[in-house]
């Protein structure tokens, strides 16, 4: 599975935390239900962009994402798109590009670019070309980076800005057919209808299971945190329990230990 899908059963849900559902009287597959819906909202947490590039908290709040989030996120392509592209007047452009007719530019014998892009198709083009699996462009040196025009670059540049947040929007979305509050900046909600995220819950052999996935390029970046939040949320989960079955057995005036 290309690190862009993450698809996350709630197998770590299992044993102990199954146990605790059936000692506090609760349905197995509420419990399974219950706790994919809040890792579905902690993946959703930890998936860039977050602002000042430190990791969120998931001890407190409903929210998976800030405006500042956001803005993060605007920064970083707008710097993406700047490692590959150099941007000057347009004058200037529409000057070299009939000077060079389509050809490398050359200053002092020397070759300065490959070329003037003047459309947005080829300027897509080349964008696609020179990024990374997980969406990040590559650092261009001269004289292997394009001329392109201010006006054609800054339109470019607000169509890429508006996709900020759409792997946040995944797990978002992944984590509402399972009924768990969360809370996001709109720039983030206004992807869910197009967001790639699901969230579920199966009956296997072993009982029931929580299935939540997505599938966007900036997923890659926290799937290598997928192990630390299972444990988390599994460590979470036996605590809650815990606390309710104390508060149960102090109603009813047992001790538990």
């Amino acid at each position: 599975m290309p690190k862009s899908d993450i698809e996350i059963d709630s197998s770590v849900f299992e044993q102990k935390a199954r146990l605790l559902a059936k000692k506090l009287g609760k349905s197995e597959r509420e419990f399974v239900k219950d706790q994919a819906g809040l890792l579905a909202r902690d993946v959703a947490k930890m998936t860039p962009p977050y602002a000042n590039k430190k990791l969120p908290s998931l001890k407190v709040g409903t929210s998976v994402g800030s405006k500042a989030d956001i803005e993060a996120g605007e920064n970083a392509i707008y710097w993406d798109l700047k490692y590959i592209y150099e941007v000057l007047p347009d004058d200037v452009i529409w000057k070299e590009h009939k000077h060079s007719k389509g050809g490398p530019i050359y200053r002092y014998g020397s070759i300065r670019s490959p070329g003037v892009i003047t459309d947005v198709f080829k300027l897509h083009r080349w964008h696609r070309e020179n990024r990374n699996s997980r969406g990040r462009t590559k650092k261009l040196k001269r004289p292997g980076i394009p001329w392109v025009g201010e006006s054609l670059f800054t339109e470019y540049l607000k169509s890429q800005q508006a996709s900020a947040g759409m792997a946040k929007a995944c797990f978002l979305k992944a984590s509402i057919p399972l009924r768990k509050k969360s809370t996001a900046t709109p720039k983030i909600k206004r992807h869910l209808s197009r967001a790639k995220g699901s969230g579920r819950v199966i009956k296997d052999s072993k009982g029931s299971v929580g299935i939540i996935s997505g599938k966007a390029r900036g997923l890659s970046h926290v799937y290598r945190h997928i192990p630390e939040l299972k444990k988390n949320r599994l460590y979470k989960a036996v605590k809650r329990g815990e606390i309710l079955m104390r508060e149960a057995a102090k109603d009813s005036k047992f001790k538990v230990v």
